[in-house]
């Protein structure tokens, strides 16, 4: 059984570091228990203070974590994001959810399902919410 959720492409985080204004575009690859995996065009060193955001949430998320280890990949870097507590990781999780039912219900509608929010919430969890919570129990 897969062990870590892919993140919808449709909600783009930025990770900002000391070194870094605004932050970097990332592409999230998995996300877990513990922390994420993620794609940045820079190296990071392993003990680098993070903070991710994903703007397009309102209001927007935000978590710290700290970077356990930085891997040359094809499109730059991947890193693996260790977050700070277990507060941390609760609010990874809540949050995770609610771009999974959004990227759920999206998908619907370009198939011609229109729903509400709420609707497909209670979809979603039906089909999808026991395999999410297995993917979380860490």
């Amino acid at each position: 059984m897969r062990r870590f959720i892919r993140h919808p492409t449709d909600f783009p985080i930025l990770v900002s570091s000391e070194g870094s204004n605004n932050g970097d575009h990332a592409s999230l690859c998995d996300i877990s228990h513990g922390g994420l995996a993620c794609r940045l065009p820079r190296q990071l060193s392993p003990g680098t203070a993070v903070t991710l955001r994903i703007p397009s949430l309102q209001p927007e998320y935000r978590v710290s974590g700290r970077v356990v280890r930085c891997i040359p990949c094809a499109k730059g870097f991947r890193v693996g994001i260790q977050f700070s507590d277990e507060s941390e990781s609760f609010k990874s999780r809540m949050v995770e959810q609610v771009c999974q039912i959004e990227h759920y219900r999206r998908e619907l509608h370009r198939d011609g399902r229109q729903l509400d929010s709420d609707a497909a919430a209670r979809e979603w969890i039906a089909r999808f919410g026991r395999q999410f919570a297995e993917s979380f129990s860490g």
